[in-house]
């Protein structure tokens, strides 16, 4: 997997205790939803332009570059259905990057990990209590009922805020360092 194109931070410059974790979401009900949509458009504008070049304008010939057409919409278009996620943490701080299918990331969250209300693994049903009392839920996770899930706690724009994330060994560890005893530690596969 190639590194994304705009995350500032790597492993190289950053020193000790930084941490950077990748992940690819998983086709939910939405991805499914766009990629559907995609197929449709495909559709469309496959039976238009039959329709354009074999009706209206008696160019049948032009039928045969069809499929070329078709490629290259899909080479721009489905791309926008794969979805990653970068969490760096990086100097005490948490920051996670969008990652949009054309190898180009954008931060949606950035947050001091000493500031945080708790870090906990969503499979330990003892602190799920701590996420339903949230106002707001960010998910930048694998996708729901997957393994080594955590959810954190973060006060986002005056609000409760759960962010739910996909731990890595080395991303709980750099957590814990910068978080503190808020951070709950257990094993995860990565």
């Amino acid at each position: 997997m190639a590194r994304p194109k705009g995350i500032p931070f790597n492993e190289e410059t950053a020193g000790s205790n930084y941490a950077e974790f990748t992940i690819a979401r998983k086709p939910d009900g939405k991805i499914k939803m766009q990629r559907m949509l995609f197929i449709i458009l495909y559709a469309i504008v496959a039976v238009a332009y039959i329709f354009v070049f074999t009706v209206l304008t008696k160019m049948i010939p032009l039928v045969a570059i069809l499929p070329l057409i078709i490629l290259i919409m899909w080479f721009f278009t489905w791309k926008l259905t794969k979805i990653e996620y970068t969490y760096v943490v990086y100097q005490g701080m948490l920051h996670v990057y969008k990652n949009n299918g054309y190898n180009r990331a954008k931060e949606v969250f950035s947050a001091k990990l000493s500031e945080n209300g708790g870090i906990y693994p969503v499979s330990d049903e003892e602190y799920t209590k701590f996420a339903d009392a949230c106002e707001a839920v960010l998910d930048y996770s694998i996708g729901k009922n997957t393994e080594d899930r955590y959810f954190a706690i973060f006060t986002v724009d005056g609000k409760k805020t759960a962010l739910y994330f996909t731990a890595a060994t080395k991303l709980l560890t750099a957590m814990r360092y910068y978080g503190g005893e808020n951070v709950v530690v257990t094993y995860v596969s990565r």
